[in-house]
């Protein structure tokens, strides 16, 4: 368990991260990494988050929960992090899409139905 594996000619290298208590993985593929319903990144796996184009955080909502992060919180992670981009996606209900986007910095946006990026080029 966590030992990069290659799926379609690209590795991906599991990141250790909490769902809760509960020690689950995202995911690093070259120059991006998919966290999702992560509440907390250890430190010991900030190192392996460095140098990324783009980096995705799942399950985003105002509200504090146990198991997930915030808003807030998850833009700390990606100014922490520096990515040269991120998105925000499995997005709860509380969270509307235009005043959210109104809200964050310009390099990190609400993911969307039929997004399609490309890493290490433009959105």
């Amino acid at each position: 368990m966590g030992a990069p594996f290659d799926l379609f000619g690209l590795e991906f290298l599991p990141v250790p991260v909490l769902h809760g208590s509960q020690p689950i993985y995202g995911f690093r593929f070259g120059a991006a990494a998919y966290l999702t319903d992560h509440s907390e990144i250890p430190e010991s796996s900030l190192d392996l988050l460095r140098s990324l184009d783009v980096l995705f955080l799942g399950r985003v909502a105002l509200q504090a929960a146990p198991t997930h992060s915030t808003v807030d919180r998850s833009v700390k992670t990606v100014e922490k992090l520096a990515p040269r981009r991120a998105f925000f996606t499995h997005i709860c209900h509380d969270l509307g899409h235009e005043r959210a986007e109104s809200l964050l910095p310009p390099h990190i946006r609400l993911a969307s139905d039929g997004l399609e990026i490309l890493v290490g080029g433009a959105v």
